[in-house]
């Protein structure tokens, strides 16, 4: 046998190529016209000479200076590279064994030749995956999409979740959207809450609602990216951030920079409870879903959404029982209606579109009715007024204090309120149904029978 330098390489250009402890560039190859074999591997590694000798494609016997022997696979890549892969510990090996070492350095040459390099693609496979690395801050945006998307499945209706999106897309975006979180300060949130408004005047002061839910909403956002950067105990430089940071959306810290900390608390301007008689009988003469969905709100006093968002499974004609699902209640709790004479002739002429499971379907194809169609209905029939949908609740709760002997608790049932005083709400656990039907029933007759025989029918309950 003849003794040639690895590859032909001089010993610089050998040493100088990327190698493992697979590889040995101080090595001698054996080159012969007969491929290795078992047997002769076995006396070779007993012998402890070191050096490669080969056996069939591209599989190589190593053996290093220590004594200890491997068998590895000599190759060369696409682009000129000259590799030595380790495949296996050496250990005495039958004729079948080392037949499925060639075997398996065949499967690698025959990769290789499509431009595949297996010993970078085993080395990329070894290495830790790389930690991801956590920005040690934050746009306003940024955070609020994030907690938004974290938190969206949890808010109870689709209402909530567009409003979230909506008035930070509207009002705060535009002012502090590309701003640091930890860098926000007072005047930030000043500025977002004192952007003109189309009404003529300062967000805060011509649109208070909607400028409250704004600033909680910041807070919110605030205080969720600064509760994540101080949990994150890996990353020193991202806490320190926050040190010694006050929320500026605070209404505490916003009541000493000008502006008052106080919700001026809205109400909606009601029809007078004498005057809805009158306007009911006129809507019920109208034909389209928006009136007889405002028809049906009245009658029922339920809120807008709850209305405009029932579906035909809720119902029970026969019954005369419309039960709304937790999920759909301001409370998180079922909520079921009796439902008048008038309410039940009111939903049999309502006409069923198929393929759309709610009762008043809107213009798009399997979509409820606008949540503005009630609103535009009333104004347009009392076009000189102001009145709104959800104050026809504060009519009927007026009527019932004003008129009736029905007692605050049915009132306070059949509107659907929380009972805020726990003793209370301990010993009330039924939702007193039957004596809620009288009550609808007679609110329902209130509005569209005569006087005289509402009086007679339910003088008992009278004031």
């Amino acid at each position: 046998m003849s003794e040639l330098k690895v590859l032909g390489e001089t010993k610089r250009s050998v040493e100088n190529r990327p190698l493992t402890s697979t590889g040995h560039p101080d090595m001698t190859i054996t080159a012969s016209k007969k491929s290795l074999d078992a047997r002769t591997a076995a006396t070779l590694v007993r012998a402890g000479r070191p050096g490669m000798w080969a056996a069939r494609h591209g599989l190589q016997l190593v053996i290093a200076q220590s004594g200890s022997a491997s068998w590895s696979l000599r190759y060369s890549t696409r682009d000129g590279k000259r590799r030595l892969m380790k495949l296996a510990d050496y250990e005495p090996i039958s004729a079948a064994t080392l037949a499925a070492l060639e075997a398996e350095a065949a499967e690698h040459r025959s990769a290789i030749k499509k431009g595949h390099d297996p010993l970078a693609e085993r080395i990329q496979l070894a290495a830790p995956a790389a930690r991801p690395v956590t920005p040690l801050a934050e746009t306003f945006k940024s955070a609020a999409l994030g907690f938004i998307a974290e938190n969206r499945d949890g808010w109870k209706n689709e209402k909530h979740r567009t409003q979230w999106e909506n008035s930070l897309k509207t009002y705060a975006y535009p002012i502090i959207g590309d701003k640091l979180v930890h860098e926000i300060n007072i005047e930030d949130v000043k500025g977002v809450l004192l952007q003109h408004h189309r009404r003529g005047g300062p967000l805060w002061k011509v649109a208070r609602e909607t400028a409250s839910r704004v600033r909680s909403r910041m807070e919110i956002v605030i205080n969720a990216t600064k509760a994540r950067a101080l949990a994150d105990n890996s990353n020193p430089e991202r806490q320190a951030l926050w040190n010694n940071h006050h929320n500026p959306a605070q209404l505490a810290i916003l009541r000493y920079a000008g502006l008052n900390g106080k919700q001026v608390k809205s109400h909606f301007k009601a029809m007078d409870w004498n005057d809805v008689p009158l306007f009911a009988k006129q809507l019920l003469r109208k034909s389209d879903y928006s009136a007889k969905a405002l028809a049906l709100t009245i009658l029922c006093a339920t809120r807008s959404n709850e209305t405009f968002n029932a579906t035909w499974s809720e119902i029970d004609l026969d019954g005369a029982v419309w039960a709304i699902p937790p999920e759909r209640m301001k409370a998180g709790k079922e909520h079921r209606i009796p439902l008048s004479d008038a309410a039940v002739t009111l939903l049999r002429g309502v006409h069923r579109l198929d393929r759309n499971p709610f009762v008043f379907p809107g213009a798009r194809k399997g979509q409820p009715l606008s949540n503005m169609a009630m609103l535009e209905m009333l104004r347009g029939m009392r076009p000189d007024e102001r009145f709104t949908v959800h104050g026809f609740r504060s009519a009927f709760r007026d009527w019932i204090t004003e008129t009736t002997l029905h007692p605050d608790s049915i009132a306070e049932q059949a509107l659907a309120h929380t009972i805020d005083n726990q003793v209370e709400r301990a010993y009330r656990r039924g939702d007193a149904f039957d004596r809620r039907r009288d009550l609808m029933q007679q609110w329902a007759d209130y509005l569209l029978i005569g006087s005289e025989a509402y009086a007679e029918k339910w003088l008992k309950f009278i004031a």
